[in-house]
């Protein structure tokens, strides 16, 4: 193999590994409340706010092989009509999350139709069938820049409401890095905040470049100037 293509392999090989590093995305989380046990049945006492992983869940409570629920008998989150409980269960991200998807499970006797909605507009509306029918479905979000989240009966609540959620799955959106995008960015010791340039001339070089000139620190997940 000759000189030239071995160098043009290597500059091949560098490119791709530095596009999937610039491309990385966070691995899903997946929240099933199996670290946590509750009750079997409500009304228990209504809980304050729960944080697991960076989401915060608020109206309901914990519980565990409820009954009635042929459905999930594992734990759970759920709300009803008891004294303290919301009709809306909503879950707040400590960062904004995309890909996001939890499954519903409808505790009634009776189909009821609920609908998720994010902060961004998106909703998914299902009827779900009863709970003695294992009444669950899966609902998704696809938005980017997710920050809450609300589950509730879609015609609202009337005198009566029950229903709970599990496997809660979403992706933290990765924000990309400030970097510099002026040559005055750099002086009087603006480089050192980038924590991705050696000195102020390798700030300088990479603006003056629109970004091909990298810097000579960690370049992964650093965008290319427009």
């Amino acid at each position: 193999m000759g000189v030239n293509r071995i160098v043009l392999l290597m500059v091949l090989t560098a490119g791709v590994a530095l596009a999937s590093a610039v491309g990385a995305t966070a691995a899903t989380t997946t929240i099933d409340f199996e670290s946590l046990t509750g009750p079997n049945r409500f009304c228990p006492p209504a809980g304050p706010p729960l944080t697991i992983d960076g989401a915060t869940f608020s109206g309901g409570a914990i519980l565990s092989a409820v009954e009635g629920l042929p459905a999930n008998q594992s734990t759970v989150y759920g709300t009803s009509d008891c004294a303290g409980f919301a009709c809306a269960i909503t879950i707040t991200f400590s960062s904004p999350v995309e890909n996001f998807s939890v499954d519903v499970l409808n505790g009634m006797l009776e189909p009821v139709s609920y609908t998720v909605t994010s902060n961004l507009g998106e909703t998914v509306t299902k009827t779900i069938a009863a709970s003695q029918s294992s009444g669950a479905e899966t609902f998704t979000l696809t938005g980017s820049g997710i920050t809450s989240v609300t589950i509730t009966p879609t015609g609202g609540c009337s005198t009566f409401w029950d229903f709970l959620i599990d496997k809660v799955q979403f992706d933290v959106v990765e924000a990309e890095p400030a970097v510099p995008t002026e040559k005055a960015e750099c002086k009087n010791g603006g480089w050192e905040t980038y924590d991705i340039f050696k000195n102020q001339g390798d700030c300088v070089s990479y603006v003056a470049t629109d970004g091909r000139n990298e810097p000579a620190g960690d370049v992964a997940g650093i965008p290319a100037l427009p």
